[in-house]
């Protein structure tokens, strides 16, 4: 909220009076080691992962909806920069939208309301209502997003600290008196996708929904034409680079220095050194062609299954050139004039059947790896003026399906797309991954290889490159059906059946003939009847693997030969982890595994488990501590750069969210665990807002996901609408900023982001 972060009643809150132990002492002197960890949680060592926050020690880069924050990494309060992107209002929107009038508290009523922060039990909901006024009858005026607003409103945030309580009461009861009713907008504001960060660049991927005109017509000047496109997105996505060599402190905006509208649908982000990869996709409209084919067309009103057969085979004849002749057009556009990094085949879904089972949508999509140097500079055109474009180059590829996972290492990018194949021996379509292997050891992407294998993958974890081979873990879901009649009716019902299984190829040469990732080994099912991989993780020659119905059980396995993947050992335990990270204490390797517990009787989950498995013997792993947040919710179980593990003081710090459907008992913020072996117990937690303010606040239409780092041994947390700094060793607060104060009077509930 707008001053919202000052009013927490308990921002850092000892559990059990136990304040976390301090780092070891240098050469017995007394002094304390600091630490530091402002890194990605990233995948693979040497490949920087997009990400919405990043840090290079010196200062933090936050991406807050269509802004971007920047400030002093040791103290916010220094001065902070705010950039907005760039963005003209109602463009391109229906003509008869306008924007909701304000909900506004009369300014008398809220000069003697009550704080309800500190008095928050003593006002109700119906109390709260009635200090509103009717919509139809005020307004609110917007201001511009100017320089000198920005400038405003980064003053108003770097002042908020631990000691102006008062004043940001005062910011709490005037934004109350502009609160803004919920709305749908039909044109929402530009999101920053993620950031790259590389020596003095920082790199921000923007994303814009496109307002979409009725399919029937598309505009060109100002004519209206009866056709759409055949290779589409539904956002415009541009690369945006700015010069963070000097950062302003007044609230200024980032100097930009190049940027570039790309085509596709933002799905993730890497970088390898000076080289960022962008990876997208586009939906390939294939139904233009299969639309002339059916049925109920028309012109086969009247025939005859043969007469109908023969008309549709001519007409299809007849349309493949048109058709093939836009595609080629729209592909020069989407590869900036060249094809030369296609993938060369036909159709990426296999299969022997003559029958098409998804609708005529056999290439559903277009994937696109592109690059570019992020460390460009300003170059001058023919006019002397300063041209702003990036050179990008882009390797691509049609494929069935959905884009599910990308894996990155520096020299080897892979796709994988969710499709189907036709399996000849059940005469059904089953569930298939799709992997396009590329080569970026060089500034330029090049398709480089293929695979297929049964079944779909959970997540990127569950793809690794190890020594030429690329390791993959599915879980293969397959649908029967049963009859059960009674004398009245009959009733069908459908099972399913998973397969979990490594699949490990061995990666071509380049130069190699035969381009296709061949199947060396694989496993039979991993787990138990009807279980799904919940997590994955691979670590040189062996790979740890949760499965999951109504236990844990965790699975050790030994990949050293690829050609004979075996089991080594594993654990039964209540619950699950859904994420895995490997750690060492004491000598000791263990796994620490975030995720759920779940009651083994009802299935039901009860809360946050954190276990730590010791794995020092692979053939009888054990779990060696666990700790459960009874009734709460982590984002770090499927957004994993909400994690952090501090390896010096062996804390984990983890984002920790309480609902409760009121505004009374929530919580959203972090939590600093005391990890050890045997051990894990909670030392203090930083709360991000209060419940009443989550429940009933007004806040900027954006929304900051979990993340954390640390500075010399001070704690920045970040999460929904602030950001927090605290003391690593007690928790006790620094300093806080609240994200989006003072920009402008937009409005939105604390967790409803309209952007």
């Amino acid at each position: 909220m707008y001053g919202g972060v000052a009013e927490v009643a308990e921002e850092s809150i000892m559990l059990d009076s136990m304040a976390p132990p301090t780092a070891g002492s240098e050469g017995g002197s007394g002094a304390k080691l600091k630490e530091d960890s402002f890194e990605t949680n990233n995948q693979v060592d040497g490949v920087d992962e997009g990400d919405v926050v990043k840090s290079d020690g010196d200062y933090v880069y936050a991406a807050y909806g269509d802004l971007i924050y920047v400030w002093n990494a040791s103290d916010a309060t220094a001065g902070i920069s705010i950039t907005k992107m760039p963005y003209e209002e109602n463009t391109d929107c229906s003509s008869n939208y306008s924007p909701p009038k304000p909900l506004i508290f009369v300014e008398e009523e809220v000069e003697q309301m009550k704080d309800p922060v500190d008095e928050a039990e003593e006002l109700s909901s119906e109390e709260f209502e009635e200090l509103t006024v009717e919509l139809d009858e005020l307004e609110v005026e917007k201001p511009q997003s100017s320089e000198s607003t920005l400038a405003q409103a980064a003053s108003s945030a770097s002042t908020s600290n631990s000691s102006s309580g008062g004043n940001r009461r005062a910011r709490h009861h005037h934004r109350k008196a502009s609160m803004i009713a919920p709305w749908w907008n039909p044109c929402p504001k530009p999101i920053i996708r993620s950031l790259l960060l590389e020596g003095s660049r920082l790199t921000a991927i923007v994303s814009e929904e496109k307002y979409r005109h009725p399919w029937w017509y598309y505009e060109e000047g100002n004519e209206k034409k009866e056709q759409e496109p055949i290779i589409d997105d539904y956002t415009k996505l541009t690369i945006r680079i700015y010069d963070i060599s000097s950062v302003p402190t007044n609230g200024g905006p980032l100097t930009l220095i190049g940027e570039k509208e790309i085509k596709g649908n933002y799905d993730s982000a890497r970088s390898v050194g000076n080289t960022g990869f962008v990876i997208t996709t586009s939906y390939v409209n294939t139904g233009l062609f299969a639309n002339d084919l059916y049925r109920w067309q028309p012109q086969y009103c009247g025939l005859n299954s043969t007469e109908y057969e023969a008309l549709a085979a001519e007409t299809a004849l007849n349309n493949t050139e048109p058709f093939m002749e836009r595609m080629l057009d729209e592909l020069q556009l989407q590869l900036d004039g060249t094809c030369d990094n296609m993938f060369q085949i036909a159709a990426m879904q296999s299969g022997d059947s003559l029958e098409d089972s998804t609708g005529g949508d056999m290439l559903s999509q277009f994937v696109q790896v592109l690059s570019f140097d992020m460390s460009s500079t300003n170059s001058v055109n023919e006019k002397g003026e300063i041209a702003k474009d990036i050179s990008t180059d882009v390797a691509a590829a049609f494929s069935s399906g959905w884009l599910s996972s990308v894996y990155a290492n520096q020299k080897f990018a892979a796709t994988l797309n969710v499709g189907s194949s036709y399996n000849k021996m059940s005469g059904n379509w089953d569930q298939s991954t799709f992997i396009l292997g590329f080569d970026i050891s060089s500034a330029t992407p090049k398709p480089f290889c293929y695979a297929e294998v049964p079944g779909q993958p959970l997540n990127k974890y569950s793809v690794d490159y190890y020594q030429d081979h690329l390791r993959v873990v599915t879980t293969e879901t397959s649908w029967s059906g049963f009859t059960t009649e009674t004398e009245d009716t009959a009733f069908v019902t459908n099972k399913s059946t998973t397969k979990n299984k490594i699949f490990i190829l061995k990666v071509p040469e380049d130069g190699d003939e035969n381009q296709t990732m061949g199947l060396i080994g694989k496993t039979d099912h991993i787990g138990k009847p009807d279980e799904r991989v919940y997590s994955v993780r691979f670590i040189a020659e062996k790979a740890y693997i949760v499965t999951f119905k109504r236990i844990d059980p965790f699975y050790i396995f030994d990949l050293s030969i690829p050609a004979e993947p075996k089991k080594l050992g594993e654990l039964e335990i209540p619950g699950y982890s859904s994420y895995l990270h490997p750690v060492e204490i004491d000598g000791v390797p263990l796994i620490l595994g975030v995720g759920e517990q779940v009651d083994e009787e009802t299935n039901r989950r009860s809360g946050v488990k954190i276990s730590l498995f010791d794995v020092s013997d692979p053939g009888n792993p054990t779990e060696n501590a666990t700790f459960v947040e009874v009734g709460a919710y982590s984002s770090a179980n499927s957004d994993f750069y909400a994690f952090r593990y501090l390896p010096l003081t062996q804390k984990l710090i983890l984002p920790k969210s309480e609902y409760t459907g009121s505004w009374k008992g929530n919580f959203d913020g972090f939590v600093v665990y005391d990890i050890g072996l045997g051990t894990i117990t909670p030392s203090y937690k930083v709360q991000h807002a209060d419940s009443y303010n989550m429940y009933y606040g007004c806040w900027y239409p954006a929304f900051m996901p979990a993340r954390s780092f640390v500075f010399q041994s001070k704690l920045t947390t970040m999460m929904s609408h602030s950001v927090i700094s605290t003391d690593l060793e007690d928790g006790a607060e620094l300093w806080n900023i609240t994200l989006g104060e003072g920009v402008d009077t937009d409005c939105a509930p604390y967790f409803r982001p309209m952007m």
